[in-house]
């Protein structure tokens, strides 16, 4: 394997480490959204109400985690579920007025965390991780969907 491969692979492994013990330990993301929350209001902020599958398939997941994780966001008030109205045998998922403050919320604690940890990098090498990882993302996802 080339080393840089191999180191690239090892950084992505610590970074996952570190992302989800900052989330866990800490003040800075205290009473925030946990990531499967966050992600899904976030698609729901994006795509407005959704239908089950829709989400699973934007956040390639299986549709059943992604019902488990409904049910628990409803019974947070962090969404409602409601009959299609196109599609009266569909369910559509709503964030609600909760849910999308806990969002803003949790954006805003994430940018506060975030905009401290790189608050010593230039503009240029900020803008240039940020497209990194939005290539690194896309890529994956692209390999998880076959194309």
């Amino acid at each position: 394997m080339d080393d840089t491969i191999a180191r690239i692979e090892a950084e992505v492994a610590m970074l996952l480490r570190l992302a989800d013990r900052n989330r866990r330990t800490g003040d800075a993301l205290e009473g925030t959204l946990d990531r499967s929350a966050y992600l899904l209001l976030g698609r729901l902020a994006t795509d407005g109400a959704t239908n089950v599958n829709t989400l699973a398939g934007r956040l390639c997941l299986d549709p059943s985690t992604v019902t488990r994780q409904v049910l628990a966001m409803e019974a947070d008030a962090l969404v409602l579920r409601g009959r299609d109205p196109q599609d009266g045998r569909a369910t559509l998922v709503t964030a609600t007025d909760r849910g999308r403050s806990e969002l803003a919320a949790t954006r805003a604690a994430r940018a506060a965390l975030y905009a401290e940890m790189l608050a010593a990098w230039s503009p240029d090498d900020r803008t240039r991780m940020a497209e990194l990882l939005a290539r690194l993302n896309a890529d994956l996802d692209a390999r998880v969907r076959g194309a």
